[in-house]
Parts: structure tokens; C-alpha cells; sequence
């Protein structure tokens, strides 16, 4: 088994709220345990809609059952924005966010950078710039920032991106989200080669990150519909022949050494598919380990 590797979900799949665990969402790291996986992603999304007291228990749920949490940022914070208002907001979101982090016990906060306003350069500018002031401002110096790849066209967030940023900002980190990397190349991670291709690129962050946070990666993978403009829905693996498919792209895991935490974010079915690319990582280690005897 190889230390670290975590499968896990973002937000509450239907699956949870119909079962014995489903009056409350703090409980849902207890049902994801039970069926198991041994991450979640809590969805801040459309806001904070939690208080100090049940993040604290959330907290506690993930403590007792080996949950790793992360927390994703509101769609709404866009540190790209030319607007002073807009800004502000944002600032003032990710420091609630990285005082939920506290509480929660995660130094994972993901963000969508923004939409790219006005050129590509000068939004790039003001998104590292903002992010520097809300690492300034925060009494939560220990957590990092994910910023995570995103799946339209004209949006600050393509791998060459979060890779420059990452590589600007002490305190940001990679979030890989494959689905949005495949739409944004109108598809294609389909061989090996491909994933290769994306996991070596990481390694230009030698010299800024750890080899144990680079195999560490914080990535999501599920299947998504995508047209010119890029991302257009996500799907799951039993709705049809979408893609990324994770055969691939596990195989690669297991052929790089790395111990990723992946979030699936499968459309109502992100425990179903969590657990589907579990079965398959496990099945290619059983390989593997046979092969030694």
C-alpha cells in the first residue's frame, strides 16, 4: 500500500444524505470512512455556510475516522477583478476561509484564480498581488492556498498558470484538476504519455516545493462534457464515454511513486466513482506486489 494515497469526494453525494448519517453534512466524513474513502473536500463554493462550533465538529468527525479535509473557496472570490469593490469582498472571503481552515484542522484552501479581465498579463499581476495581501492579513500563516486549474477559456488558471504562480507565491500550491485540463485541450489525456507529460512539469517546482509535496499532489478527476469554450458540465463515469478516464492516469501514479489525495467531483456520483478508482489503483498494487514474490 502506498503511504498517503487518499480517495475522497467534494461535498455530499446523494448517496450520504440517504443514508443513517445523513441528517447532519458534519457527519458525512463518518459515512465516507464507513464506505471507505479518506478525504473531503467541504464546498465553500456559494459561500460559508458554516459556524465556528460545527467546524469544529466536523473537525472532530475527521479526526476520529481518518478524513483528510480541504476546503474550497466561493466561486466568488476573483482576485483578477478590476473592480476595487469586488476585490475587497474577495480579500475579506479567503481570510474567512483561512480561519475555517483553522478550525477545520486543513492547510488546504483551493481557489479558482479568476477570470482573466482585461489581458492575460495585467490580470495575472493583480491576482498574485491580492493573494500576497490576504497572506499579509491572515493570522493563519501555516495554511496554503491551492490554485486549481481551471476548464474555460479566458480564465486565469491553464497549467502554465499555477505553475508560474506557484512559483511566484511561497505559500501557493498546484491543485490539478485533470477535467478541467482536459477540456481546456479539448480532450486528449488519454495515454500514459499524457499524464507523464503533466507530472514532470511538476518537478520545475524543484526548487520551491519538497519531493514529498510534489508526490503529495492535491488533485480532482472525474469525468466532464466540454464544447469551444471549454468546461461545460460534469458527468459521471455511467452517463457515457466522457472523459478523463482514470485508468491511465492511476497507472502513471503508481509508475511515479506519488501519493496524491484525489477529489472526485463526478456529478452525483462522486463516492461511486471515488471508489471505483480506488478498486483500480489497489488492483494495479496487488499486480505489482505479486510480481515480487
Amino acid at each position: 500500500m502506498k503511504e498517503g494515497i487518499r480517495f475522497g469526494v467534494a461535498g455530499c453525494p446523494p448517496n450520504f444524505w440517504k443514508s443513517r448519517y445523513g441528517r447532519d453534512s458534519v457527519n458525512n466524513p463518518l459515512w465516507l470512512a464507513s464506505i471507505g474513502l479518506d478525504a473531503y473536500e467541504i464546498q465553500f463554493t456559494h459561500g460559508i455556510r458554516m459556524t465556528r462550533e460545527r467546524a469544529l465538529l466536523a473537525r472532530k468527525n475527521a479526526d476520529a475516522s481518518g478524513i483528510a479535509l480541504s476546503i474550497h473557496a466561493p466561486y466568488y472570490v476573483v482576485f483578477t477583478s478590476t473592480k476595487k469593490e469586488v476585490v475587497e469582498n474577495s480579500i475579506e472571503l479567503m481570510l474567512r476561509c483561512l480561519e475555517f481552515a483553522s478550525y477545520l484542522g486543513t492547510r488546504k484552501v483551493v481557489l479558482h484564480p479568476g477570470p482573466c479581465q482585461g489581458n492575460a498579463h495585467d490580470a495575472m499581476k493583480r491576482c498574485i498581488d491580492n493573494l500576497k495581501v490576504v497572506h499579509k492579513y491572515t493570522d493563519n500563516k501555516d495554511a496554503l492556498i491551492y490554485a486549481e486549474t481551471v476548464g474555460r477559456m479566458g480564465y486565469l488558471g491553464s497549467l502554465d498558470d499555477v505553475m508560474y504562480m506557484c512559483g511566484e507565491l511561497e505559500f501557493l500550491r498546484p491543485c490539478l484538476d485533470f477535467a478541467h485540463i482536459y477540456a481546456q485541450r479539448g480532450g486528449g489525456l488519454a495515454e500514459k504519455g499524457d499524464f507523464r507529460e503533466i507530472f514532470d512539469r511538476l518537478k520545475e517546482l524543484g526548487g520551491r516545493l519538497s519531493l514529498d509535496e510534489i508526490k503529495g499532489l492535491h488533485c480532482h478527476f472525474y469525468p466532464i462534457e466540454y464544447g469551444e469554450s471549454g468546461e461545460k458540465s460534469h458527468k459521471n463515469y455511467k452517463e457515457g464515454n466522457y472523459g478523463p478516464r482514470f485508468e491511465s492516469f492511476l497507472e502513471v501514479v503508481l509508475e511515479y511513486g506519488l501519493s496524491p489525495t484525489i477529489i472526485c467531483e463526478s456529478k452525483d456520483a462522486q463516492d461511486e466513482d471515488a471508489l471505483r478508482m480506488k478498486a483500480y489503483y489497489y488492483s494495479l498494487l496487488d499486480k505489482e506486489m505479486r510480481k515480487t514474490i
